[in-house]
């Protein structure tokens, strides 16, 4: 018999977990709109490939972080929702600058 992880109900973390993956939807748009942080000329090159990496790498990074929460979430629930939090404020806030800082030209 295999050991069944998955849950069967929706919990409010496990909602939570949801809206933090919600932006894998937007990766094709973040695939089309990053060769436009090229015509930018404010950025430095340096800078320039670390937004175009970050927009084409996310959604896995939004995936191994939610899966490790979720798995911490089993036995340390208190810190897997204060991890969650800070993992979505670091994700907007990232994504915040992006957008205005490399798509301001």
């Amino acid at each position: 018999m295999r050991n069944q992880n998955l849950p069967s109900e929706f919990s409010p973390f496990t909602w939570a977990i949801a809206a933090f993956c919600f932006p894998i939807f937007l990766w094709p748009l973040a695939m089309l709109i990053s060769p436009h942080l090229l015509n930018n000329t404010h950025l430095s090159d340096n800078q320039i490939t670390a937004m175009s990496v970050f927009l084409w790498v996310y959604p896995f990074l939004l995936g191994i972080v939610a899966r490790v929460f979720y798995k911490l979430h089993q036995r340390h629930p208190a810190f897997a929702r204060r991890g969650l939090a800070l993992s979505a404020v670091i994700f907007y806030g990232i994504f915040y600058y992006i957008a205005s800082v490399g798509f301001n030209a």
